[in-house]
């Protein structure tokens, strides 16, 4: 499980979701970095990390959704590749 922080304003406040979205994308950062896992295994993870933090079920699954819509550029290709050159340039 990643750790994904605990809500902090109650459910009905518009704070909330900004709150869950900043909290889903740094455990989501966090997954990307470190995780080999398929992106619906991570994807997974998320979800149940945040249900377990408090976060309710529906919230997550939509913000998770909305979130997962919003990288359509592979997470892999933004990784940092040390040394490796494109063939472009040679």
């Amino acid at each position: 499980m990643t750790y994904v922080a605990s809500p902090s304003h109650s459910i009905g406040d518009p704070a909330r979701l900004d709150d869950l979205k900043q909290c889903l994308d740094t455990a989501r950062k966090h997954l990307n970095e470190t995780s080999r896992d398929s992106d619906e295994e991570r994807r997974t993870e998320l979800i149940a990390s945040a249900i377990d933090a408090g976060w309710e079920e529906d919230e997550v699954r939509s913000s998770a959704t909305d979130e997962a819509d919003d990288h359509t550029i592979d997470d892999a290709s933004r990784r940092p590749t040390l040394g490796v050159v494109p063939s472009s340039s040679m």
